[in-house]
Order: C-alpha cells, then sequence, then structure tokens
C-alpha cells in the first residue's frame, strides 16, 4: 500500500513540476477591480470514453485503461442495499458487507487473507450501503491475475467466520451506543427520519435488538440472494491492456452462474410534508444546530441543471447567499449550508442548515426561512446566475481529472440507469442554463410554508420560544436499551425478595449505619483489559447520597475527573473542560444507584422492587439471587445463603466501546468501614471475559466534602478570585 502511495505523489509532484516548467508567462493589462478581469473561454474538455462489455452471465464489465503508474484499481458495484433488509433486522445488509471482507473465504482463512494480501501491497475491501453493496481491490498490474482470482474469491466464497462476525457486531453495537454523541449526527438522522417517514428504510436505524437478532444464516443468505453476475458491474481502470484483461476477467467471472433478474428498487417513502417545529433537547451542549427543508429532487428531473445553478447561489460559496448574509453579514452562523439535493434513483431532501449559538436560536431560524423566502422574493440576479454557471463550469474538471474519477463515474451511469454520457452532458446542461430557469427552480422547489423546522441544543437560553415558528413536538432520542428476558414477578417471590433484603441489610451493618451514611470515598488502583492491552489507573472516588459523584483516574496519557451533580455534569480532561454527554452520565448514575448500600438507603422507596429468583452458582459457589428493579435499571445481587453477604451483582453494562453486554462483579475482602461492610476488592468480566479488577486501599464513611469536591474548575477559580 505505502508503495502504491508513494508511485501516485511522485507521480503528481512531477505532472506539478513539468506545469509549472512548461507555462508560458503571459501579459496581462493591469485592472483595478477584480470584476473587470476578463477570462477566456473555458476549452474544450473531452472526456475519456472506457470500453463497456457485458458477459453472457449478465455481468457488466467497464474497462479505462491509465499507464501513468504501474496500478489497477477495480470496483464493483452491487444491486443491494440495507433499504432492502427486513425491519427487524436492521443493519444485515452493513454486517454482511464488512464480514464477507474480515471473514474470509472457502479457500483462505481470515489471517491467511490478511497477510496474501499485505505480502503483495495489495488491497480487497466490501461493504453494503443504503442503495448498493461492492467492493475495491488495489494492487500492481504485474499481480492483478492473482489478485483478481483472490478479489472473486471474497465476493464468491466468503464463510463469514462466526468470529468475525461478533467482532463487526461488537463494533456496530459500540458505534449506536454513541449515536447521541455528535449533535450534528442527530441533526441530519432525525431530520431524515421526519421527512422520509419513521418507517421508510430511508429513516431506519440500527438498534441493539435488531443487531442482536441477525445470525450467521442471515448473511449467508442475503448473499445468496443478492450476489449474481447479473445484479453487478465491474469496473477496472489501470496500467492493462484491455483486451487482455477482459479475457481475463471472462476467466475469473465467466463460470459464475446467473442469477434470478433484480426487481426494480420500489422503497416506501413518505410524500407528504411535515410543517412543524421538532426538538431535541440536548443540554450538554453550549449551541444549537438548526435544520429545515422538505423533500428535494431525482438527478433526472427536467429541472436538475437549473437546480443546480440555483444550488451554487444558494449556497456554492464565499460569495452565496447564505455565507454572505447569514454569516458575515449577521454573524449568526459557525456553519451555514443548504441546497435542494438530488438522489439517483429516489428524491434528496431539500434542506438548510446552521449551528448558532443558544441565544441566537430564534434569529438564526429567522435568517434561514428569510434566505429561502428570498430566493423568489428577490430572486437570484443575472450577475449571480452568471458567477454560479462560472464556478460550477469552472470547478467541472475537478469531477473528471483523473481516470479514477471518470471510472467511478460511468460505473454509477450504469448502475442507476442513466446514459452513459450522462457526465458530458452535465457541462452543455449547466451552459444552457437561462436567469429565468433559475428563478422559476426556486419557485418550484423552494416551499417555506411546507418546512420541517428541526433544532437539537440546550433549553435555556433560547432567545424565543420554538412555539413561534409553528406546532412544537419534541423528538424522543431514547436508545432503546437491549431485549431482555423479563423477570416474571409474583407476589410470592416479591415477598421472599424482601426477606432477602431484609438479610443482606443486617449482612451490611444493619439499618442504622446505613441509614447514617451520606458520602462513601474510594481510594484504589484499577487494572483494565482494553483491546491495546492491560492498563492501570490509579483511582479516587466519592459519593454524596443521593446524587452526586466524583471521580478521578489517572491514566498514562493524563488525569480525568468525571463529575455529576442534580444540576451538572461535565469531564475535565488534559484537553479542558467540557460537558459530559448525556448517554455517558446515564450510564454513570445507573453505576451508582445499583451499588448495593445505595439500594439499601432507597430499601423503602416505593420505585424499589426485589424479588427472589431462586438459588444458582456464582462466583463458585451457591448464591441467593435477588432480583433488583430501581429507577430505570434492572440488576441481579447474589447473596451468600448463610451470611446475606453481598458476593456480587450481574448486569446490563457497556465495555469500553460503548457496545452493551453482561457485566459480572465479583466482591471479595470485606472491611468494617464506620460499622459497615465494604467489599476492597472488585473484578469484573464482560460478556464472561476479564475487563476490570479493583483492588482499594483506602475507604472513608462520610468524611469531609468541600464545595469545591463536585464545582467546576472555573466556579471553583472564581470562588477563589471572589475571596
Amino acid at each position: 500500500m505505502k508503495h502504491m502511495e508513494r508511485l501516485r505523489a511522485l507521480a503528481g509532484i512531477t505532472v506539478a513540476v513539468a506545469m509549472a516548467l512548461s507555462m508560458p508567462i503571459m501579459s496581462v493589462a493591469q485592472v483595478k477591480k477584480v470584476k473587470d478581469i476578463k477570462y477566456p473561454a473555458l476549452p474544450a474538455f473531452a472526456v475519456p470514453t472506457p470500453q463497456r462489455v457485458v458477459l453472457d452471465n449478465g455481468l457488466v464489465v467497464i474497462l479505462l485503461e491509465d499507464h501513468e503508474l504501474p496500478l489497477v484499481d477495480a470496483t464493483l458495484r452491487v444491486r443491494t442495499g440495507s433499504r432492502l433488509e427486513p425491519a427487524d433486522k436492521v443493519g444485515l445488509a452493513q454486517l454482511t458487507g464488512s464480514v464477507m471482507r474480515t471473514g474470509g473465504t472457502t479457500s483462505m482463512s481470515p489471517d491467511d487473507l490478511d497477510d496474501y494480501l499485505e505480502d503483495r501491497a495489495a488491497r480487497v475491501e466490501t461493504f453494503i450501503g443504503t442503495e448498493l453493496g461492492g467492493a475495491s481491490m488495489s494492487c500492481l498490474s504485474q499481480d492483478l491475475p492473482d489478485i483478481l482470482k483472490t478479489f472473486a474469491d471474497v465476493v464468491r466464497n466468503p464463510v463469514f467466520a462466526e468470529d468475525r462476525i461478533e467482532v463487526a457486531r461488537n463494533q456496530v453495537t459500540s458505534g449506536i451506543s454513541r449515536q447521541n454523541d455528535n449533535p450534528q449526527g442527530i441533526l441530519f438522522r432525525e431530520f431524515q427520519e421526519i421527512i422520509y417517514g419513521e418507517d421508510s428504510p430511508y429513516a431506519r436505524n440500527e438498534t441493539y435488538t435488531t443487531i442482536a437478532n441477525i445470525t450467521r444464516e442471515d448473511m449467508v443468505n442475503w448473499h445468496g440472494m443478492y450476489f449474481h453476475p447479473n445484479r453487478m458491474v465491474l469496473g477496472l481502470v489501470g496500467d492493462f491492456d484491455s483486451d487482455k484483461v477482459l479475457a481475463l476477467v471472462k476467466e475469473t467471472f465467466g463460470s459464475w452462474p446467473k442469477g434470478p433478474d433484480p426487481p426494480p428498487a420500489d422503497v416506501a417513502f413518505s410524500k407528504v410534508p411535515r410543517p412543524g417545529v421538532f426538538y431535541v433537547e440536548k443540554n450538554d451542549m453550549t449551541q444549537s444546530n438548526i435544520i429545515m427543508g422538505h423533500l428535494g429532487i431525482r438527478k433526472d428531473n427536467p429541472d436538475y441543471y437549473p437546480v443546480e445553478v440555483m444550488n451554487q447561489v444558494l449556497s456554492g460559496g464565499f460569495a452565496a447567499r447564505l455565507f454572505t448574509n447569514v454569516r458575515s453579514k449577521k454573524g449568526l452562523a459557525y456553519a451555514v449550508a443548504g441546497g435542494v439535493r438530488s438522489d439517483w434513483d429516489h428524491e434528496g431532501l431539500f434542506l438548510m442548515f446552521m449551528t448558532t449559538k443558544t441565544e441566537t436560536t430564534g434569529a438564526g431560524i429567522e435568517a434561514l426561512l428569510e434566505e429561502a423566502q428570498n430566493m423568489t422574493a428577490k430572486p437570484p440576479t443575472e450577475e449571480e446566475v452568471t458567477k454560479a454557471k462560472q464556478g460550477i463550469l469552472n470547478s467541472f474538471i475537478f469531477n473528471s481529472d483523473s481516470a479514477r474519477k471518470i471510472l467511478n463515474q460511468q460505473i454509477t451511469y450504469e448502475y442507476y440507469g442513466y446514459p452513459l454520457d450522462w457526465l458530458a452532458r452535465y457541462r452543455d446542461g449547466i451552459e444552457k442554463v437561462t436567469i429565468q430557469q433559475v428563478r422559476d427552480a426556486a419557485a418550484k422547489y423552494i416551499h417555506p410554508a411546507q418546512f420541517t423546522i428541526l433544532v437539537v441544543g440546550p433549553k435555556e437560553g433560547q432567545d424565543k420560544p420554538l412555539e413561534t415558528y409553528g406546532p412544537l413536538a419534541m423528538v424522543d432520542i431514547t436508545i432503546p436499551e437491549p431485549e431482555t428476558v423479563k423477570f416474571a414477578l409474583t407476589e410470592e417471590n416479591r415477598a421472599q425478595g424482601t426477606v432477602l433484603l431484609a438479610g443482606l441489610l443486617e449482612a451490611s451493618g444493619g439499618a442504622a449505619a446505613v441509614d447514617a451514611l451520606e458520602s462513601i470515598a474510594k481510594t484504589g488502583e484499577t487494572v483494565a483489559v482494553t483491546p491495546q492491552g492491560e492498563m492501570s489507573i490509579k483511582t479516587k472516588d466519592v459519593v454524596a447520597f443521593p446524587d452526586s459523584m466524583r471521580q478521578e483516574m489517572v491514566l498514562p496519557f493524563g488525569t480525568i475527573i468525571t463529575v455529576i451533580t442534580q444540576d451538572d455534569a461535565f469531564m475535565n480532561t488534559p484537553g479542558g473542560v467540557q460537558p459530559m454527554p448525556e448517554s455517558q452520565r446515564d450510564d454513570s448514575v445507573k453505576s451508582m444507584r445499583r451499588n448495593p448500600l445505595f439500594l439499601l438507603k432507597a430499601r423503602n422507596d416505593e420505585n424499589l422492587v426485589v424479588a427472589a429468583m431462586g438459588q444458582e452458582e456464582f462466583a463458585g459457589q451457591a448464591a441467593d439471587m435477588l432480583h433488583v428493579e430501581y429507577m430505570g435499571d434492572t440488576a441481579t445481587l447474589a447473596l451468600d445463603p448463610e451470611s446475606s453477604q453481598c458476593l456480587g451483582m450481574k448486569f446490563q453494562g457497556k465495555n469500553f466501546t460503548g457496545a452493551p453486554g453482561e457485566m459480572v462483579q465479583v466482591f471479595s475482602d470485606y472491611r468494617e468501614v464506620n460499622g459497615l461492610q465494604v467489599p476492597f476488592k472488585v473484578v469484573s468480566t464482560y460478556n464472561g471475559e476479564p475487563f476490570l479488577d479493583t483492588t482499594l486501599t483506602e475507604i472513608t464513611v462520610n468524611g469531609p466534602i468541600t464545595e469545591d469536591t463536585f464545582a467546576r474548575p472555573e466556579a471553583m477559580t472564581a470562588n477563589k478570585d471572589s475571596n
């Protein structure tokens, strides 16, 4: 890989130097104003035409020679996509596309395949996206015969190794756990769901449950259903002779039997506008993200070229309306963009997007609405349209300045059934656009009265109520927890659970000692088992009941302090103080509440539910299992049948990547501290594998807590300055 990158870099430098040396010295008369500069007409630009062949089994092959470097790239497109997967197994396409490559083939194990490609500086990758699946290959031209056979083996004969499936599954579930950490990710995800409709495949998202539903058999069946040569387009570009490579392709792929003809994609989505204001309250951020719009168009729309020019007027650069008016003149936006987007085989989205300070949320909404209305109230001028067309045409060459770009475009046109000279038509289409066509496009495709307006940001500090701009609907972005087998509660097992809880209370020091507990501080060291190996972490934890906690972790790369109170949650890292993501806050609060001492303090709370589950083996000995439900969380405590001491617990937790799984904590080395029995040793496993090993050196009950313990660093500094 590095060898190929060096070759490409060297070629780029050589071309640049040659161009610089050969560039003629131009003599032009000086002008006083930029607008007086006269630009010559753009030179003719011919897009190379690749060779197109259809094999007997239906495989479409597109070849384009490029002898600049001794390299060959291959791109395969497959008529499949996540929009075709069942609703209860969303994520099946993504997992299948990933494990096709990582899971090995019938002739090569995953590790053998990795080594084989690495030894030859070659690359093979696979994927499945929303509208299509595919694979890619890159190699030295001398290795093409062998690597192409390996490429075909990966695409045709994947084995979907179970261990690689679990790796991919964990990666996806980790992403699910973090999907609400990025405000812009939330904004575009939820906007798409509102516009297309929550039941549309274009709006569906993976959940823990849909990912857990997917089996290896599902992946095998998906591959068998969609991966046939007559559903594929294969393109090759690079240093080869087309006739010889075509013969090689026929030899490699020609024996693959043709499958059933692919039906046309018919994916449902809503075409009914949903005007109004939608709001995601996210208080761990200091600004508002705003988006508004409705459905857009397809690329085969007759008005496609006028719409492209209109988009350039609206948001095509620093001189476009959105940037000039909203960002530069009004100073409202950190980022602002918009336009009528188009997709190949279904309508895209028209959207206008910006980020702004919380206190200018309303002003930002009004600014975007004004720009949308002004596209018709103050229609594009002749100067704006002329500059927009020039901007598009001047950048046109960069869409086709390499053979690889040209090939990928041809593959796209072939895949979606567009004319293969679509790119060549583009420049002519833009040049013919008139001012009136741009104005008509703005009136036809931008409808402010139909706008869906979505805001993601904190509630406090907004300059105007969001209801000012239409009916308000709250958007729930809670990540559904993984489905688990719900324990059946009965009067009998709940009564037995109350008895077990009473025994735990006595074993922990008794009611008086538990009720007197106001805070607990722990100092120790944790050995964490990470994907990169073991890591030692020095820890200091302070919990002030019922709702405040502070954790200080000294890591190899610095100290991280996390603080949670009833009104605040933040992290103080080597990079500075920042709000704690809501998902992390929720997990930390659950961890605090499931502590046995916390549960005992809440024993009289009507929200606490306990039930006996019978005996089972825990940490090598028999234990009475106590089911606990409290404040939206569920855990199982393991109690010693003789002493009622807590041996540990089981619950649904998360690993370092955020992937959910079964967490088991084993408690030992109990010591008496201020009348309480507290474990000084906690060993945790995640899905049966070692995870954390904590040894405490000091525990203090009801020790001194200062005002600074749970204060933000800036608040601490202010207090000191005022004194």
